[in-house]
């Protein structure tokens, strides 16, 4: 009995965003789980130019501390540093949806080596 294997093609996709910074507004916020563990996806819509309409997206850990990747999304949205109290009581998500941003758009691997467009910090627009 033969086996035979083949180079797999990968399905069509949207082209990668090409590393720059971009006018973006956040459209969806999701919780899910990964190999990092539990995380929370921020995904944004670029606005004019050549990737109009492309959505990219950001994941954190869902630890709101001061030093966390999460308050430097929360921070680059509102353009200020979050309070202690934000901090501490907690902070709604879903107050940030619909804001305009802008985004610096990376080159990322996956651990599976496959490349895509990582929103590496989000700016107050």
């Amino acid at each position: 009995m033969a086996i035979v294997v083949k180079h797999q093609t990968t399905a069509e996709k949207s082209p990668t965003v090409k590393d720059g910074t971009y006018k973006a507004h956040l459209t969806n916020i999701k919780q899910f789980a990964n190999a990092y563990g539990q995380r929370i996806g921020f995904e944004f819509c670029i606005d004019g130019g050549e990737y109009d309409s492309d959505k990219v997206m950001r994941s954190t850990a869902p630890q709101l501390t001061k030093q966390s990747k999460l308050a430097e999304v929360i921070e680059g949205m509102l353009g200020r540093p979050l309070t202690d109290k934000e901090i501490s009581k907690g902070f709604d998500l879903e107050e940030l949806l619909g804001m305009a941003c802008n985004i610096l758009v990376l080159q990322s691997k996956s651990k599976t080596g496959v490349v895509y467009a990582n929103v590496e910090r989000v700016f107050k627009a």
